[in-house]
């Protein structure tokens, strides 16, 4: 664990991942269960380069007609802790050999930026239990894969029972289309 100073720290201890309903951290290789959902963390199939992807383990099955309106069924949060861009920038700083999963949340469709500096949410799953932070991006990749889920910008809480504990706004993942018990995720966004 990194040490971090000032208001990173503050924001870095009060995160507490139960309150969306995520584990504190990730088991490889076995079962998990979150949003009543079972889930696996494995080797990608996408190679070495890509490390470790989420594989369901039942089928999510959704009409047709829900993919394209963002009507899939909810998997599961995208979540950490929410940083403003100043504090972000702040903690990449003071440990540039870091490498993040971070969502700038101010940028999705839905989002009415409320706050002017930007906001980031921390989905580095070693610190946080977000195994959002395991799915792998298909651009770049050989055989391309088709995207099965979206990132959704949310305002106010999640859905229940996590909104009575948690009030923030945050990122959900959607299912875009079928997802068979063993496939794994993807989506679609620039890494490095």
């Amino acid at each position: 664990m990194c040490e971090f100073t000032g208001k990173c720290a503050n924001i870095i201890q009060s995160w507490n991942p139960a309150v969306l309903g995520l584990l504190d951290s990730l088991p490889y290789d076995e079962e998990v269960v979150v949003w009543g959902r079972r889930w696996i963390v494995k080797t990608s199939t996408l190679g070495e380069r890509h490390g470790y992807g989420v594989y369901a383990c039942e089928d999510i099955i959704i009409e047709d007609s829900a993919s394209y309106r963002r009507k899939g069924p909810t998997l599961f949060p995208y979540g950490g802790p929410i940083y403003k861009r100043r504090h972000w920038n702040k903690i990449l700083t003071q440990h540039p050999e870091w490498k993040t999963f971070a969502l700038e949340m101010d940028t999705f469709a839905g989002s009415t930026r409320r706050h002017s500096d930007g906001r980031v949410i921390d989905g580095d799953p070693i610190r946080s239990g977000n195994i959002a932070g395991f799915i792998n991006s298909t651009v770049g990749t050989q055989h391309k894969r088709r995207a099965n889920y979206e990132w959704v910008f949310v305002e106010g809480p999640p859905p229940a029972p996590y909104g009575q504990t948690y009030h923030e706004d945050h990122c959900l993942v959607i299912a875009t289309r079928t997802i068979k018990s063993g496939d794994e995720f993807f989506t679609h966004y620039e890494w490095n």
